[in-house]
């Protein structure tokens, strides 16, 4: 998929005045218009910590699907379950059976159930993908283990890992067998090069698509083969193909955690996406946008580097998921970065992945499970679920449903970017072209996309610009964080901190 970048000049020139106050304004309903292709809106979901159904102190599947009115109602029409697998983990990447639900989370058949449901409302699921590693509990290992300690190279599983007669950089001990464990003793590798561990994977591929599943997100793809990205991005296009077997539509995202010429190289290898790391975090381009004197030509240069990265396949724009620091942290709990970090994230192209909790600026960090604390439902933390080992629960802000009910809100911000994504299929697929205008801090950049154009004008300082760029433009659909939009023919006078998408 080709992405162009271009530079246009324009004139600048100046005449009806219309008023839009912060958020949301009711002159300017956005119908939605979905298309059923790869390009989606997606919401990550740590099920312990989401919501729990039965009142036993964890979040279960039956609970995704008493929300699925909450993440639809938000404009998320996909989401992606982080691991569901039985696992000795409370975060379940050590998997020990493929083929079924942790019965912690609930049932095979409330998975399914909870596939009908979204799809009935329009909501695609993909779930983890973990096959660089089982746990060591996986029959698999334990078979594996069994056939190394006796020396029968000949046992079928003996192949299924790596396995070593003295110790190895990313290697493991037990007695005097020695397998390759990159993660930690507990996750050993799966070789996969084996022909038969192949074929179980494609097994389990097969086995979630039959259920349900529109697709996969890989776990720690550049330690399929470590230090060899170009066998691993080949390994995670042949898990597209086979996922493509049995789902020609199902779609792949992979994470790969590193710099934009390595996420690129993944791309090469032919699976749909790749997260793209580059852009969460302090260090990321969101955060490093704000803090720059020069916010404009920082974002754009950012962004064109991102579809330049993803040129092959669908760009993965995300401000933070289970692995880091919450958007909310990063930008110091002040709600007016909150929001604008995200409204400049809906403006990207691409699968935009929101994690859970961000929409009402929840915080998280320092260990994983202080990543993954409760969804705050009600500010009174009733039924607010804590994983095991969480140093730090707190809450910076209102729970969902008190900020639901505020239209200034984190919150109703988050839904009204996900409605305008929702509403121009051109801003996740178009291509992105700026219109040059003379401002270090104001942006304007046309995107296309088939016979939709529309305009998008960025206010990236905190004080009110007046921005003209020759051409009468109709409002589309308005945010800001404060104050109020004004439109007086063809110059647009804009708050600090917001956007205009224009036609």
């Amino acid at each position: 998929m080709k992405k162009k970048i271009v530079i246009f000049s324009v004139l600048l020139t100046v005449c009806m005045f219309l008023c839009v106050a912060a958020g949301c304004d009711s002159r300017f309903e956005l119908s939605e218009n979905i298309i059923d292709d790869k390009y989606d809106n997606f919401y990550e979901i740590f099920v312990y910590s989401f919501f729990d159904s039965d009142g036993n102190g964890v979040g279960d599947l039956n609970g995704v699907t008493e929300k699925l009115d909450y993440i639809r109602g938000m404009g998320y029409t996909a989401l992606w379950l982080m691991p569901i697998s039985p696992s000795p983990s409370y975060h379940k990447y050590d998997v020990t059976d493929y083929k079924a639900v942790d019965p912690l989370y609930g049932s095979m058949s409330d998975f399914e159930d909870l596939v009908a449901a979204a799809h009935g409302k329009g909501i695609k699921v993909i779930i983890d993908l973990v096959v660089n590693h089982t746990s060591d509990q996986h029959p698999w290992f334990k078979a594996a283990l069994t056939a190394a300690i006796k020396g029968d190279t000949s046992d079928p599983y003996y192949e299924y890992y790596n396995f070593s007669d003295q110790l190895l950089s990313g290697y493991a001990q037990i007695g005097n067998v020695y397998y390759e464990a990159r993660f930690n003793s507990g996750m050993p590798d799966l070789n996969l090069d084996s022909q038969a561990v192949r074929e179980e994977i494609s097994s389990v591929i097969g086995f979630w698509i039959d259920k349900g599943a529109d697709g996969f997100r890989l776990d720690a793809c550049t330690s399929y083969y470590t230090g060899n990205n170009e066998k691993s991005a080949a390994f995670a296009g042949w898990l597209q193909s086979e996922a493509e077997k049995y789902d020609p539509d199902c779609y792949i995202v992979g994470e790969v955690w590193s710099t934009s010429s390595v996420i690129e190289e993944f791309y090469g290898g032919g699976a749909d996406s790749f997260f793209y790391f580059p852009m969460s975090q302090a260090s990321g381009f969101i955060n490093q946008t704000l803090l720059s004197a020069e916010p404009a030509d920082f974002y754009f240069n950012a962004l064109s580097e991102m579809a330049s990265v993803s040129e092959k396949g669908i760009a993965v724009p995300f401000l933070g998921n289970h692995d880091t620091g919450r958007i909310a942290g990063v930008v110091g709990r002040k709600e007016d970065r909150i929001k604008f970090a995200y409204g400049l994230s809906a403006m990207l192209s691409g699968n935009l992945f929101t994690y859970y909790g961000d929409e009402i600026g929840m915080v998280g960090s320092k260990t994983d499970p202080d990543k993954r604390i409760g969804m705050l439902w009600d500010t009174d933390q009733k039924n607010t679920i804590c994983p095991p080992g969480t140093t730090v629960c707190e809450y910076e802000f209102d729970g969902v449903k008190q900020q639901s009910e505020d239209e200034n809100s984190i919150l109703n911000y988050y839904k009204r970017c996900n409605m305008i994504r929702n509403a121009f299929p051109c801003i996740m697929r178009g291509e992105t072209e700026r219109i040059r205008y003379d401002s270090s801090d104001v942006l304007v950049l046309r995107k296309t996309w088939q016979d939709e154009t529309i305009i998008i004008i960025i206010n990236f300082s905190q004080e009110d610009r007046s921005v003209n760029i020759g051409q009468k433009l109709q409002p589309a659909a308005l945010l800001t964080v404060k104050g109020e939009i004004g439109i007086r023919n063809e110059e647009v006078s804009m708050p600090g901190y917001s956007i205009a998408v224009m036609l």
